[in-house]
């Protein structure tokens, strides 16, 4: 019993201490949904920009939108071959502002002719500079990859900025300097890339909470009572 309110202090200061914890939130989706073509957000900061390419709505047939009414956004224009590495796709940029843990994802789908490896940059000073990520290479045609992500959780400046963007973009077989086919021909400028439920999500950063001056003294007490006993225990 002589341990008891030390051990009730210390398990208070404990809980007060530690961080609470937030759970994962939609920031923006672009899920292409006739109401609110293109761009669904409940954060706020969100923009979707083209990168040479010239976009139309299509079928969302096969990606995971559930919503019946929904459409895919289909991109077009691709550079010829040999040229452009990098440069051609689309643009999403996301205020963090306030949110950690930033996750990103997309569904994909290419035609045949189309480039398969698509490059996703990432840029945290407005685009000043641009970082490759991840590459992603699409090894069928006419068919959706659901759920291609990202983690930014561990890269450095992603979370609480309001200059976040990413690109994805078509890019070059590695190690050349010439566009893949997705599918078993050659690639072709007529090649096209859909993208479906391009989404953000994150976790609401939350600050430690600190003890009340109450809180503290029961600990501090309580600590300074356990230091008596185990000294006394020490001793007989």
């Amino acid at each position: 019993m002589k341990f008891q309110p030390a051990l009730l202090a210390a398990g208070a200061f404990l809980a007060l201490s530690s961080a609470a914890h937030a759970d994962a939130v939609n920031l923006a989706t672009w899920g292409f949904d006739s109401s609110t073509k293109p761009t669904y957000t409940d954060h706020g900061g969100a923009k979707m920009t083209t990168l040479g390419v010239s976009t139309t709505f299509v079928s969302q047939s096969g990606s995971s939108d559930t919503n019946g009414s929904s459409q895919a956004l289909n991109t077009a224009g691709y550079a010829a071959q040999g040229t452009g590495n990098l440069t051609t796709g689309l643009q999403f940029a996301m205020d963090t502002t306030g949110y950690e843990n930033i996750v990103f994802s997309f569904d994909q789908r290419n035609s045949a002719t189309a480039s398969s490896w698509t490059a996703l940059l990432y840029t945290i000073d407005g685009g000043e500079s641009w970082i490759q990520a991840a590459t992603y290479h699409m090894l069928k045609d006419s068919t959706f990859v659901k759920g291609l992500s990202y983690d930014f959780s561990k890269v450095l400046g992603v979370a609480d900025n309001d200059s976040f963007a990413v690109q994805l973009v078509s890019m070059f077989a590695p190690g050349t300097s010439a566009y893949a086919a997705t599918g078993s021909g050659n690639y072709g400028t007529g090649g096209t890339i859909r993208y479906d439920m391009v989404r953000f999500t994150g976790t609401e950063i939350i600050a430690a909470a600190v003890p009340e001056p109450e809180s503290l003294a029961l600990m501090l007490a309580g600590l300074g009572a356990m230091g008596v006993v185990l000294r006394r225990r020490q001793q007989a």
